[in-house]
């Protein structure tokens, strides 16, 4: 039937959109009796090997994704979690949709980006060019949220 999500993709941002965000796809979920998967990235710079030891940001993913099953777990939703690392968010969020055949990739825009002159941030864009399912951007607008840190997506 269409309109209906089997299987959601929310990519974790540690933020007040973040939360946002996750909280719209676990609502989703609980509307379609969807399965969701939250997925952190961790970016690898590319002055280092994809292995290379980068502490703070596991434990900030393993962080984020706890919060994200907690939070579901309020609403009766399992959420699995799943961390990846990857040179570029985007290509990575696109890949996980292909790998988990997701039919829903939930993301959030921030404000910034229309700030210069562009709607979405690069990460954004290349998931709505290259995702293999619907794609629901969460785009707040100018003035909500503005203490929001810098959007690294």
């Amino acid at each position: 039937m269409p309109g209906t999500f089997e299987r959601i993709l929310v990519p974790m941002k540690i933020s007040v959109i973040g939360e946002e965000v996750l909280g719209t796809a676990i609502k989703l979920a609980e509307e379609h009796g969807s399965a969701v998967t939250a997925l952190h990235v961790v970016r690898v710079p590319l002055d280092r090997a994809m292995d290379a030891e980068l502490v703070e940001a596991e434990e900030r993913a393993e962080a984020s994704l706890a919060e994200a099953k907690l939070l579901a777990s309020e609403l009766a939703v399992e959420v699995d979690g799943t961390i990846v690392r990857a040179r570029a968010i985007g290509e990575a969020i696109v890949d996980a949709a292909v790998e988990q055949s997701a039919d829903l990739i939930v993301m959030g825009s921030s404000p910034r980006w229309r700030r210069q002159s562009r709607f979405f941030s690069p990460t954004v864009d290349h998931v709505l060019r290259h995702a293999p399912c619907e794609v629901m951007v969460i785009a707040y607008p100018q003035g909500v949220l503005e203490d929001e840190e810098v959007d690294v997506h």
